[in-house]
């Protein structure tokens, strides 16, 4: 089992997210130096060629997309993690 994330470099400083919606709610495309359906774009054209996918932008950060692998907890159902946070957020 593994999700998306996109991670966010720059002096040494590492940015987690779960998507690039989710890194562009927290920094703008001028701060980043590329727009979200841009670094889509480039995400895809990596993956076609099959290369790393990843984008060094010209403000100096460094943008890559991979995935967390989690391990599968036997009896749990895949979103297992998602309804523990839920639960959490309701208790």
């Amino acid at each position: 089992m593994a999700r998306n994330v996109i991670y966010l470099e720059r002096d040494n400083t590492f940015e987690f997210y779960g998507s690039p919606a989710s890194l562009y709610a927290f920094h703008n495309e001028e701060e980043l130096g590329i727009g979200i359906k841009s670094l889509n774009n480039v995400f895809t054209r990596c993956r076609k060629e099959n290369k790393p996918l990843q984008y060094e932008t010209k403000t100096g950060f460094k943008i890559c997309k991979g995935e967390i692998r989690l391990k599968e907890i036997e009896g749990k159902s895949k979103n297992y993690l998602g309804l523990k946070k839920q639960q959490l957020l309701n208790d």
